[in-house]
């Protein structure tokens, strides 16, 4: 038999909470733990009661030991918690009023104190819901708060850009983020971006005319930002990095170069000679050039004696400063001295004598403004006149690019290995090379071909 104990209760209606209107009983013996019940009148809180009072519950406790003893009583003076919800558990409710109506929101509070919340379908928020706890029981890094959207951030991204980079980097940056990655893109908070966005937002940006080259660099630049932001703790991934842009549709075909080949760049050459273009169109292919180098080409960067030229910037169209000379590259490699062939030298030395009698200083550009010398050439009037002066020597009509493109083709026809040509033109990598100038060089590989053909057939 149980010995005897003195049993005590109690009722009373609870006034506050979830239960609030609600009758709860509570039943303890001297010594054990506590023993209650909720019930929706007073009868039926008596009635549990008593059910306690025939319970195995009244018989006396087991021996406690000291710290049990201690944990009991200091769980009994406790100030009651009635129905708290443990910190990092989290909470999921459907909106009810205000412009998020018939939304749902879920709210977590881990153990650093700071609220993070979600706003979306039921469906997202759920997942969401289950991501912050899972986080909070592996003590992982939670998601960031919804705190800085997307255009006010890249905004800021590409203001603190203009002196970091060159400006025509620059600006086709700003260019991204005022004309399309904001339109689109800006109102979203950056850590609720996801992949669907940015397939969306590609689409969005190819339904507004752009093509898929376009689109890619407007890829780089959100690319870029989000790197930011994820330096700075504002998202736990770059999803633009993420997402794959996908190959270009075909009725988008991509540009590829049709440079001059041998024969056509000799005849190029004989059509140039004594013109006023000679310098600057022989110079740009023979040394493969590109116009922003050609142009800022500066007599004090020709060293004459061991037939060298420096490349040591180049120039740029900066918004509201017109054409600028700025002392930047796009790669290391193209901060390079570079071997002049004898044919542009000689070209050189004559331009230089022709214009002589300007007084040129070591300062002066090679190929200067037309309306003012101390002022480089209009690269985009260089673009333009090409064009133009090739059709009126009756040559085939390329871009003024392609004459790099043009000297590339020739080293690969006339055998130098790919990664040479890839020093010549300043590539960062042999793999842009190839990519850029693999289909160029086809009937080269055709003759490597037909050589180890004839070794393995015994011929010389």
């Amino acid at each position: 038999m149980s010995p005897e104990s003195t049993v005590k209760g109690t009722i009373y209606q609870i006034k506050s909470g979830r239960n609030a209107g609600k009758w709860c009983c509570e039943v303890k013996l001297v010594g054990a733990a506590r023993r209650s019940a909720i019930a929706t009148s007073r009868d039926a809180a008596e009635a549990k009661l008593a059910a306690f009072h025939n319970e195995d519950v009244v018989v006396a406790p087991p021996q406690l030991t000291a710290a049990a003893r201690i944990e009991a009583l200091v769980r009994e003076a406790a100030p009651a918690r009635a129905n708290r919800r443990r910190r990092g558990g989290g909470t999921m409710y459907e909106v009810k009023t205000g412009r998020n109506a018939g939304k749902w929101r879920c709210e977590i509070m881990p153990p650093d104190g700071k609220r993070r919340t979600f706003l979306g379908t039921k469906e997202e928020t759920e997942v969401k819901l289950v991501e912050f706890q899972n986080a909070v029981v592996h003590h992982a890094p939670l998601p960031p708060a919804r705190t800085t959207r997307v255009g006010a951030y890249a905004h800021a991204w590409v203001a603190n850009r203009k002196n970091a980079v060159a400006a025509g980097s620059w600006k086709g940056e700003d260019s991204d983020v005022r004309n399309h990655i904001v339109p689109s893109l800006g109102n979203k908070f950056l850590v609720e971006l996801a992949p669907a966005d940015m397939r969306r937002f590609y689409k969005q940006c190819a339904e507004r005319g752009l093509s898929h080259k376009s689109v890619g660099y407007v890829r780089g630049t959100l690319s870029l930002i989000l790197s930011q932001a994820l330096e700075d703790g504002l998202v736990t991934r770059n999803v633009a990095a993420q997402v794959k842009l996908g190959k270009a549709p075909k009725e988008q075909p991509i540009y590829k170069a049709k440079p001059f080949t041998p024969d056509e760049a000799r005849r190029f050459l004989d059509e140039v000679k004594g013109t006023p273009e000679e310098a600057l169109y022989v110079t740009t292919l023979g040394l493969a050039l590109r116009r922003g180098e050609v142009l800022g080409l500066r007599w004090s960067d020709i060293i004459w004696k061991t037939r060298h030229v420096k490349l040591n910037g180049q120039t740029q169209r900066v918004e509201g400063e017109g054409v600028k000379w700025v002392p930047t590259a796009k790669t290391e490699d193209s901060l390079a001295v570079l071997d002049v062939p004898d044919f542009v030298m000689d070209v050189l030395v004559m331009h230089r004598d022709r214009y002589a009698f300007l007084g040129r200083r070591p300062g002066d550009y090679v190929f200067p403004g037309l309306e003012d010398p101390s002022e480089p050439l209009d690269p985009d009037k260089v673009t333009k006149d090409f064009p133009k002066w090739l059709e009126a020597h009756g040559l085939r009509r390329i871009r003024f690019h392609d004459l790099r493109h043009s000297a590339a083709s020739m080293y690969l026809v006339l055998g130098v290995e790919l990664w040479k040509v890839s020093k010549i033109l300043r590539h960062s990598t042999v793999k842009l090379t190839s990519d850029t100038y693999g289909h160029l060089y086809a009937h080269t590989s055709r003759e490597a071909a037909d050589v180890m053909g004839n070794w393995m057939a015994g011929g010389s």
